[in-house]
């Protein structure tokens, strides 16, 4: 939908309802370097039976992802810019099975919060070599893992107690109430927000990294139905974002 990086057009601003005097108050432009894992293997089988593969490729990241995440974050005068997009291999270690296996059958409780004992199976599925190193953490480098799927009703987890290494799920069954997952769409258009998409939820994980909650507005990105900050959002992301670029 948008192509332009760098400044913030008057289109965008009235796109996400912010209005122009306020995408000036932002200061210089913030460039924070993302390398994108695409997880690679055989085809994780859902409950349903639904075999759910590694669809996405290097050319939908750079062409479709990387742009629509740039679009949401102009808002804020951030820029995510591609280290590098890594094809992996997901690691194959005698407990992969058991692994894949609690993954697909996750669930979210009683009171809709998704079983965080799903994130150190998929943290240990990822090769080690291409995670961030203790020395790293806390830098200009931040991981966005894309795995076949993330758990039921899941479209994605920004991981805070695991380096922040971001996974979201190529499939996602959140629309259907855990019923046969679908491919997610890479966009949506927002003015029609119907249940989200891949690059949303990337700019919605992204926004947990850079120091963004949930239920601080609504119909918003941090809320999962829209895409608008606050400028109070604005704010706290910017600053994160410089003290991580410094």
């Amino acid at each position: 939908m948008f192509q332009t990086f760098k400044g913030i057009s008057f289109a965008v601003a009235v796109i996400f309802g912010c209005s122009k005097k306020k995408m000036e108050d932002t200061s210089d432009e913030i460039n924070l370097n993302l390398r994108v894992h695409l997880m690679r293997g055989t085809p994780w089988v859902h409950p349903t039976r639904v075999s759910m593969e590694s669809w996405v490729t290097k050319q939908d990241v750079s062409d479709t992802i990387f742009p629509e995440i740039n679009s949401i974050w102009s808002q804020a005068n951030i820029t995510w810019n591609s280290e590098s997009i890594v094809e992996e291999n997901i690691v194959v270690g005698s407990d992969y099975q058991t692994a894949v296996d609690y993954i697909v059958n996750s669930a979210r409780d009683d009171e809709g919060v998704s079983d965080p004992n799903r994130l150190p199976y998929l943290y240990g599925l990822m090769q080690p070599d291409n995670r961030s190193s203790n020395a790293q953490l806390g830098t200009n480098l931040f991981h966005v893992y894309v795995f076949p799927f993330t758990g039921n009703t899941s479209q994605g987890n920004a991981m805070a107690g695991l380096g922040y290494h971001t996974v979201v799920g190529q499939w996602s069954n959140k629309h259907t109430d855990s019923e046969s997952p679908e491919k997610m769409y890479l966009t949506e258009d927002h003015s029609k927000f119907v249940r989200g998409s891949l690059s949303a939820t990337i700019a919605h994980e992204l926004g947990h990294v850079v120091g963004l909650s949930h239920n601080e507005c609504k119909k918003c990105l941090m809320s999962s139905s829209g895409y608008s900050m606050t400028d109070t959002q604005i704010e706290t992301a910017r600053a994160k974002a410089t003290n991580r670029v410094k």
